[in-house]
């Protein structure tokens, strides 16, 4: 089915829209259908054709890919009732409205804005069709419909279906995502079994819907705990697991942040790196809150983790000790911070044994082929010039030497 639409029929099918009607606000079609409107419509020569022909640079239909994309990642009333398992309970009128959304947007899918546009395509590089997209092309909406739930419900609808990792920004109240989040996974995490397997095993329950707890992290610099919580992500991500980094300071915007995804169907941990507070910092009461559970309850599809440097999170004055001999409940509060957190997992500095032990494994790892002799040498010395040994301080010699190792190599 070719469909060379008048420009007048492209604005009526997507104004047509109920369920997905959020795909006009995108900013592309926003400005296909402004262009449409307003000015003579010439595809071809069109600037807004540019984006998607840059995104799609080998698809036989750039459109449709753009717009299949769309469909996929739209957070709309059924995407999330999908997302929550609620597929079932879905009321049939709105199950209808998705089914003529889903045919206009067939008809939408085979406009062809290239038609008479040069596009060369080389051999071998046509995108695959997914199911859903396939249904939609052949004009099979009930098919189409029915995996466009199954995908919702195992990937989650919008923003948190598109990424498993994000970071707040309170001053626009939106979550950012993180395209490229850091890859480590727990095999590259030498040593601290016990405190990787319980983290794990406490995340795996919290994914299943089973009772789990928030986690404080707490040790060393450079001992693992930020890049334990980060491997999270990468173990449980296709379970439904997002990860969403806090800064300190805006820890007063847990209320706002629960409850944006208080109603969502995936699990979401708040990471708060470095958490400590100074003598006089207050933001460790709207913690505390969240801990324990005010007025509002945390939702169960959210869990705290958190690392630390300090076992008390909040630094001790010496006030704070003459007060504490006098029964001050608020010392008392401050110095038990740390207990509102359900598990608490130490990370101390590895020996020299164990920091060696570190890495020979990073070593065999990456195929260092130097003799044991002459890393063990070296990694001893740049223990020495680093001030400690730490799993970061190995990391980093291990970067190191394989760095220098590959430059002697080109040298060849």
């Amino acid at each position: 089915m070719k469909a060379q639409l008048e420009p007048e029929k492209i604005v009526q099918l997507f104004d047509r829209l109920l369920i997905y009607r959020s795909l006009k606000q995108h900013p592309v079609i926003n400005e296909l259908l402004r262009i449409i409107i307003k000015e003579p419509f010439n595809p071809p020569l069109s600037g807004w054709l540019g984006s998607i022909l840059e995104k799609y640079p080998k698809s036989l239909n750039a459109w449709a890919s753009f717009l299949w994309e769309l469909i996929e990642n739209d957070a709309n009333h059924f995407a999330l009732r999908c997302e929550r398992g609620e597929y079932q309970r879905i009321p049939a009128n709105v199950i209808y409205a998705v089914e003529q959304d889903l045919k206009l947007l067939a008809i939408l899918l085979h406009w062809e804005p290239f038609s008479g546009f040069p596009v060369r395509i080389e051999p071998g590089l046509e995108a695959s069709l997914n199911p859903g997209f396939d249904s939609l092309y052949r004009n099979k909406t009930d098919s189409c419909l029915q995996w466009l739930a199954e995908f919702y419900a195992k990937r989650g609808a919008g923003l948190f279906g598109q990424y498993s990792t994000f970071a707040w920004v309170s001053t626009q109240h939106r979550f950012r995502p993180i395209a490229n989040p850091d890859p480590i996974t727990f095999k590259d995490l030498i040593g601290y079994d016990y405190q990787k397997n319980t983290l794990v095993q406490n995340t795996l329950q919290f994914i299943k819907g089973l009772p789990a707890n928030n986690i404080l992290l707490y040790g060393d610099r450079g001992t693992g705990k930020s890049s334990s919580i980060k491997a999270l992500n990468n173990r449980f991500a296709g379970e439904g697991l997002r990860l969403i980094e806090i800064n300190k300071e805006d820890l007063s915007d847990f209320p706002v942040i629960i409850e944006m995804l208080r109603d969502r169907g995936l699990k979401f941990i708040l990471y708060v790196d470095d958490l400590s507070f100074e003598a006089g910092e207050t933001q460790y009461k709207h913690l505390k809150a969240v801990l324990e559970g005010g007025l509002e309850t945390r939702p169960a599809n959210v869990l705290i983790y958190a690392t630390s440097n300090r076992k008390h999170l909040i630094k001790e004055t010496f006030s704070d000790r003459e007060e504490e001999l006098h029964g001050n409940d608020v010392v008392q509060e401050k110095l038990s911070l740390s207990d509102r957190f359900g598990i608490t997992l130490t990370y101390s500095t590895p020996d020299q044994e164990e920091y060696l032990t570190i890495i020979g494994q990073l070593c065999e790892h990456r195929r260092i082929s130097l003799s044991w002799e002459t890393i063990t040498a070296r990694a001893i010395q740049w223990e020495r010039q680093q001030n400690g040994c730490s799993g970061r301080t190995a990391k980093q010699f291990v970067d190191h030497l394989e760095g220098e190792l590959g430059l002697a190599s080109l040298d060849k």
